[in-house]
């Protein structure tokens, strides 16, 4: 939206421009253009990182949970290795009480 509304801006601002100063009106343009690409760019590299923060936060919570609740294999790590085998464990853990629910459903 903002490049967009910028965009705009520049049409008619280029519209009303005397010949001669188009040349220094399309650079000035282009150097606020770069600037906001910049800017959006830096926006969203803080944005990535502050849901990598949230995402990891989430796995340390969910791995002090399941911890607390002595399932075994469960404990605060950054090594990823063992968030990998910790995700195993849970991918495990979820068929097997899928599996669980089935079987109920094919005995009631």
């Amino acid at each position: 939206g903002l490049k967009q509304e910028l965009f705009h801006r520049h049409k008619e601002a280029q519209q009303c421009c005397r010949p001669h100063n188009l040349p220094l009106l399309r650079a000035a343009q282009q150097r606020e253009m770069e600037a906001v690409e910049q800017r959006i760019r830096e926006e969203q590299r803080m944005m990535d990182e502050k849901i990598v923060l949230e995402l990891d936060q989430k796995v340390i919570d969910q791995q002090s949970t399941l911890e607390k609740a002595g399932v075994s294999g469960f404990y605060i790590t950054t090594n990823p290795q063992e968030l990998t085998l910790q995700m195993n464990l849970l991918e495990l853990i979820r068929k097997l009480q899928q599996k669980e629910s089935e079987s109920e459903r094919a005995f009631s």
